[in-house]
């Protein structure tokens, strides 16, 4: 049960809300409402989109400038308010509900998760709180149980001079992850130094970890320095180390054990004090088992683990996410997107997202640089996760006998359509292996056949220039249905 203060308007506004034990107390104004917060408890506080005495987004503004922090949730029955939404998140709003579309048991929930989220604050030892906000922790948002979990690992071991490995699927944070280590922990005035394993060729990656000396290969005109040599008294962190040769691990085991790196074709021993933070996305306990990763450098790494879930397993952060994304997006472009239509976010929430949260940034970005509304609806977003899905699966190989099912972009009647993992448009199931260009070909026509052959909308959700799709088109013979 939830003590709930609601703020501007009148009493049983929401009697629905007794049937699931809360308890709510209605006053008229923010004034009224920030002198009973400053004497009284509650859970949460939901306040109208139109206040007398205060506007809504200045009274969310002084409630989290009180010392007590309280979630809160903000009524939206105008298109005015909408508009507001995104400077309010600036200030720490949890969450926004729409009484003309929503019903009182998903409100409710949304109090549930408010509640939540804030004992979850209050268990924390004060200094750990203050580090937090409601929309997570640092540049990671997220107010999910499995985030809530995660949070408590980081805040355990932000100070402690640990070798971490960071484990989890591609798009999940691990980057970030080792940032927010590095800054709230005691080298925070070092270095930072991030490595992609995969992205430096294996026969250079020793040369950028370690340095090289002057002649050590060809193109070694110059002595350089490594990774750990500029990243010394700071944090390194070696991102997808799975991909990283037999030889290599070798002598990253070296350093962890000793601290002693050597340039390449250099005989001088030198040492180094860095805090290795590793992540991966593959399964390192097989790769041991098939010899393609040492055992004891695994341990080294292993020392504090962190799991990072997947997006479809805490799909409740999705809203959050993506109203800070897009506000992120409307400062970076100048776009007047300001908003997430219910039934847009309906069709975010059902998705899997397989790329997770860097295809939920992705699908987002390309939802508002087609869009011409000010606020993204069903329909931006459908078009746009078609696409996804279509993607998603042409990479993967299907047995003849599956069967997939197909999204319909063309709904009317209000019904979101629902998008599982294992969605494509139109999808073509065969005995042989379609090449690139076969796939390729079939992207664009699915792609002219939704835009009714609009060159310039196609051009925009395949995320390619114009100029590049009257290329493909003629390599592709379809120059002559222009």
């Amino acid at each position: 049960m939830a003590k709930i203060l609601h703020v501007g308007g009148v009493k049983k506004s929401f009697p629905e809300l007794s049937q699931f034990g809360h308890q709510v107390n209605t006053i008229q104004n923010g004034m009224m409402a920030l002198s009973t917060l400053s004497i009284h408890h509650y859970d949460v506080v939901i306040i109208e989109d139109e206040l007398p005495l205060l506007t809504s987004a200045k009274l969310i503004f002084e409630i989290n400038a009180l010392s007590d922090r309280f979630p809160i949730i903000s009524l939206i029955r105008k298109d005015s308010r909408r508009d507001e939404i995104l400077t309010d998140f600036g200030h720490d709003l949890f969450g926004w509900f729409e009484p003309k579309l929503g019903t009182p048991k998903q409100l409710s929930d949304l109090i549930n998760t408010a509640c939540d989220y804030h004992q979850f604050l209050d268990d924390l030892p004060n200094i750990m709180s203050q580090q937090l906000t409601f929309h997570g922790f640092g540049n990671i948002i997220g107010i999910s149980k499995a985030m809530q979990d995660n949070f408590k690992l980081l805040l355990q071991i932000q100070e402690k001079d640990v070798t971490t490995l960071l484990r989890g699927e591609s798009g999940t944070g691990k980057t970030m992850t080792a940032k927010l280590l590095h800054t709230n922990g005691s080298r925070a005035s070092k270095p930072f130094i991030s490595v992609n394993c995969p992205a430096i060729p294996s026969e250079l990656l020793e040369s950028e970890l370690f340095g090289h000396e002057k002649g050590a290969f060809t193109g070694a005109t110059d002595r350089k320095d490594g990774k750990f040599l500029v990243a010394n008294g700071g944090t390194i962190f070696l991102d997808e180390i799975g991909d990283m040769s037999p030889s290599l691990q070798a002598k990253v085991l070296r350093v962890l054990e000793s601290g002693e790196i050597e340039r390449v074709g250099g005989a001088e021993t030198m040492t180094v004090d860095v805090r290795v933070i590793s992540a991966t996305n593959q399964d390192l306990d097989k790769m041991i088992r098939d010899g393609k990763f040492r055992q004891d450098l695994f341990h080294r790494l292993n020392v504090f683990p962190v799991t990072l879930p997947p997006l479809k397993d805490r799909k409740g952060d999705i809203p959050l996410l993506s109203m800070i994304i897009i506000k992120k997006l409307q400062k970076k472009y100048n776009m007047p997107v300001n908003y997430i239509g219910p039934e847009a976010m309906e069709l975010l929430g059902q998705y899997d997202w397989p790329g997770n949260i860097r295809e939920l940034e992705n699908t987002l970005e390309r939802c508002l640089l087609i869009s011409n509304n000010k606020h993204l609806m069903k329909d931006d977003i459908v078009s746009v996760l078609s696409d996804e899905a279509a993607h998603t699966q042409a990479q993967k190989q299907f047995s003849p006998s599956e069967s997939l099912p197909v999204i319909d972009s063309t709904d009317t009647n209000g019904t979101p359509p629902t998008l599982p993992q294992a969605t494509i448009v139109n999808p073509v199931v065969t005995h042989e292996v379609k090449t690139l260009k076969d796939l390729e070909k079939e992207a664009i026509v699915l792609g002219l056949e939704r835009t009714k052959w609009n060159l310039t909308l196609t051009a925009k959700q395949l995320g390619i220039s114009r100029m590049t799709l009257y290329r493909k088109l003629e390599q592709h013979g379809l120059r002559d249905k222009d």
